[in-house]
């Protein structure tokens, strides 16, 4: 299966200039996976896709480079069945930094039609991060990770744990997201919690950190900052509403998210205490994929008129979720030349 998606809803909550005020639309997912789709048909996978292909040179042509996909990087070369080792990959240092290479040479004769199979990884851009995390999957259909640190994932995300590629898809208190899980902290405030107050006090705040959502009876809380055994909050995240708070009220802690199993053409597979790394797609395409989904998101607001506010208050206008010009210049820093 292929997810290809650009950004992630924390990308687009960190745009906003107050962090709480539109925090986590319920389809704003769908909005960054339609705006990361039209760059992907307009283009390609910017994120590497594992994959086999057939090629075959032109009749006249089988002693000269063989075009091929954009492609990363080679698991094997087959011609005509037997697999080879005599090839080189062009152009010499990739089309761009962390960029594909789009033709192969070798000493021999390529073979025509589908006789040039060609296993590896295929795409415009590879670049891995690691998150400094380890996690346990007990099996390959487990549809959840579980993390230590809840603000390290966020839907949107393609992450990588040894040879396979997960997508994730939902977390952090939005639209299906698993449930919170129990935190061993709680509420420590002699008059409890008030529906002003934007900083709580908890047993240990070493428990929590900055970035992560956490849930009081039916309220979500966004973590700003950490200082002590004080976190400061912003209230009602995730749309819920604020409440009073008893001291020693429970507080629990979204770390669980769902996740879609062996992305991008990679096997699902159980993993025990490995490492977790997530895929960077180029800032440019990141900001732009960013930018689309929200201009989808206020015109949707608008009831797809284009204009919201009034004169009174001020009005913003949204009439091309699509901008045409900012997505032909970005993505044709990306175009395959033609030799």
């Amino acid at each position: 299966m292929l997810n290809q998606v650009y950004c992630t809803v924390k990308d687009i909550l960190a745009d906003q200039e107050k962090l709480g005020v539109d925090n986590e639309d319920s389809d704003l997912m769908g909005k960054i996976e339609a705006a990361s789709d039209i760059l992907y048909r307009k283009r390609d996978a910017f994120i590497p896709v594992f994959a086999t292909y057939k090629f075959g040179a032109r009749a006249g042509q089988e002693n000269k480079p063989l075009e091929i996909k954009p492609l990363l990087e080679v698991v094997s070369i087959k011609v005509n069945g037997e697999e080879i080792t005599d090839f080189m990959l062009r152009p010499v240092n990739r089309l761009w930094e962390n960029g594909p290479y789009t033709s192969v040479i070798r000493d021999g004769l390529w073979g025509n039609d589908d006789e040039v199979e060609i296993e590896g990884i295929w795409g415009l851009y590879y670049q891995l991060e690691g998150l400094g995390v380890n996690v346990t999957q007990t099996s390959a259909s487990v549809a959840t990770l579980e993390v230590e640190n809840g603000a390290l994932l966020s839907p949107g995300m393609v992450i990588k744990i040894e040879d396979e590629q997960e997508y994730v898809s939902a977390g952090a208190g939005g639209p299906d997201s698993p449930a919170a899980i129990a935190a061993t902290s709680k509420v420590n405030m002699t008059d409890g919690i008030a529906l002003e107050d934007e900083v709580i006090t908890v047993d240990d705040g070493t428990e929590f950190f900055t970035g992560e959502v956490l849930q009081i009876g039916l309220e979500d809380l966004y973590v700003l900052k950490i200082g002590g055994n004080d976190l400061s909050v912003i209230r009602g995240w995730n749309r819920t509403q604020k409440a009073e708070h008893a001291n020693n009220a429970d507080i629990r802690v979204y770390r669980s998210f769902a996740v879609v199993r062996g992305a991008n053409g990679t096997t699902a597979a159980a993993h025990d205490d490995k490492e977790v790394s997530r895929y960077r797609v180029p800032k440019i395409l990141n900001y732009l994929c960013r930018e689309i989904a929200w201009l989808m998101k206020s015109k949707a607001a608008s009831g797809f008129t284009g204009i919201t506010g009034d004169s009174e208050m001020g009005s913003g206008r949204f009439y091309s979720e699509f901008p045409p010009n900012q997505i032909a210049e970005v993505l044709n820093l990306f175009k395959i030349p033609r030799f």
